[in-house]
């Protein structure tokens, strides 16, 4: 419902056949179960999810339902990996790049807790204020969602910003001291670099991290 006068077909006291208007509903609400808890298919360690239609490089396609093992006695970060809409779990965290999906705390045999971070999945379109160490840093994902990034500390020598190569475009500002450029790559291929002082608009394309705009 988006406000007091609803625009959907309400289920009536008297009606007939309350279920096919209900499934009707859950068909109309479904791309907002992509990646959701599928309780049926979920026991013990087993987790299981929601397909549905996401975009893999431009293309509509549809994920299956499917299942995870968990593991035991930890926490579970379960994520999506956007170029091919796969879902999979760690025990580290939530990895940069990835969408995530759910925090899933396990016992020895079964889940006792579970939190939907998928509210979480758009970005952040906000502001990284970082003050760097002076040596190459790999930002997390919390921070590479922010649309904005920049960098404080003082350098002795020029230095990494490692990024996920997930398609996507930063503003960045090399705001440190000392003279030296700040180098934006990915874990492979080529990166830019901008001079100290000096923002630009930086782009991941996947393969490599390239410059949409020259340093001002």
């Amino acid at each position: 419902m988006s406000n007091s006068t609803p625009t959907f077909d309400p289920i009536l006291t008297a009606q007939a056949s309350k279920e096919v208007t209900a499934n009707a509903y859950f068909d109309a609400a479904s791309p907002a179960t992509l990646y959701g808890r599928r309780q049926s298919t979920s026991s013990g360690l087993t987790w299981g999810y929601y397909g549905g239609n996401v975009l893999v490089n431009g293309a509509l396609t549809q994920i299956a339902n499917g299942t995870l093992t968990l593991t035991a006695s930890t926490t579970n970060y379960v994520e999506a990996e956007p170029t091919t809409g796969a879902v999979s779990s760690n025990t580290t965290g939530f990895t940069a790049g990835r969408t995530p999906l759910y925090t899933v705390v396990t016992g020895s045999a079964s889940v006792t807790s579970y939190t939907d971070h998928r509210l979480a999945t758009p970005d952040h379109h906000g502001l990284l204020a970082k003050a760097m160490t002076d040596a190459n840093t790999t930002l997390t994902f919390a921070e590479v969602r922010n649309q904005v990034l920049q960098f404080t500390g003082t350098l002795t020598a020029a230095r990494n910003i490692v990024l996920p190569l997930r398609p996507r475009q930063w503003t960045v500002f090399n705001n440190t001291t000392g003279g030296f450029g700040l180098q934006f790559i990915g874990a492979t291929g080529t990166g830019i670099t901008v001079a100290a002082g000096k923002r630009a608009i930086i782009y991941a394309d996947g393969t490599n991290v390239v410059r949409v705009t020259a340093d001002v």
